[in-house]
């Protein structure tokens, strides 16, 4: 008894210490190496990281699936495999218990209901696993639902989607970006539907403008001789590019000067200007709901260096 009660006080202490579930492995393995336990039946038996190792073992080959990460964000946008997840993050349940749990919640359903409606899909991804008569979380799971928890019950993305507005969402974290843009990482035929569905759940908004200017520097060296202000605003131009209403804040002028030296400038075809197409962004909500999602994508690609040998 001694025994297993250090083993998961030892468990418990290696997860909280781990980023990820390949350094949560990596430490079980280093502790196994060490221990000089009486019997092998022992670990079987007793020992919660013998468990623990074994069980991330298993799941590599699910991990390793390409399309875990669509399989692993449908299961979870459901309330009530939410609530169950919830449950389960606090302790073991039995079915009946998690009917109960679910009642107390407004969820009526029957246990049949329940096994293959909302507890078989956790199980599909690894979330959850079935011990004896009773439900638990997994090391993935937990790991899991520590990240998702911080949304503190935000809207749910459409389930049983190809999870293309979630691709839209991490895509988006990077910084705003035009509707050709987003074209390149989900199909155009798809796009505009889910644009649509992102801006009414307030998780992105476009541009004002349909188009908007943005002035660039040639690649002409500046051989000729600059005005005080000219110069600022030619140095205030980053190789990205800027609009003028930027450079007038950044320069610390008018809108009106500003555009004074921008046509000077681009007489000297110092600068020249571009039309940028309307971009979307994400809002405060969807930078919310994006950070979880690419921090869920990092669990997923971080569990998988390990390997059954």
């Amino acid at each position: 008894m001694v025994f297993e009660v250090n083993s998961y006080q030892r468990l418990f202490q290696i997860v909280n210490s781990s980023e990820n579930l390949a350094e949560v492995f990596k430490q079980a393995e280093s502790h196994c190496q060490s221990c000089r336990v009486i019997s092998p039946m022992m670990c079987i038996q007793k020992c919660e990281i013998w468990k623990a190792k074994n069980e991330l073992l298993e799941m590599n080959k699910l991990l390793r699936e390409s399309n875990h990460a669509r399989k692993l964000f449908n299961a979870i946008k459901n309330k009530r495999r939410l609530k169950i997840m919830e449950a389960l993050s606090k302790r073991a349940y039995t079915i009946e218990e998690l009917q109960e749990y679910l009642k107390k919640n407004g969820y009526y359903h029957s246990q049949r209901t329940i096994s293959n409606e909302y507890l078989k899909p956790l199980l599909r991804v690894g979330l959850i696993k079935k011990d004896g008569n009773k439900y638990r979380q997994t090391l993935y799971g937990r790991k899991f639902y520590g990240i998702l928890s911080k949304l503190n019950n935000k809207k749910i993305l459409p389930s049983h989607s190809q999870c293309y507005e979630e691709s839209i969402l991490m895509h988006l974290l990077d910084g705003p970006k035009s509707y050709d843009e987003l074209a390149e990482s989900v199909t155009q035929k798809s796009l505009s539907r889910i644009l649509k569905r992102l801006r009414e759940g307030g998780m992105i908004a476009k541009s004002q403008s349909s188009n908007y200017v943005f002035y660039f520097k040639t690649k002409k060296e500046p051989n000729v001789t600059f005005s005080p202000t000219e110069k600022r605003i030619y140095q205030a131009i980053p190789e990205a590019g800027t609009s003028a209403r930027a450079l007038s804040e950044e320069v610390g002028i008018s809108l009106r000067r500003t555009y004074k030296y921008i046509r000077r400038l681009t007489k000297k075809r110092l600068i020249f200007a571009r039309k940028r197409p309307r971009t979307y962004e994400l809002t405060s909500l969807g930078r919310e709901i994006a950070a979880c999602l690419k921090e869920i994508s990092k669990l997923i690609s971080n569990a998988l260096p390990y390997s059954v040998n």
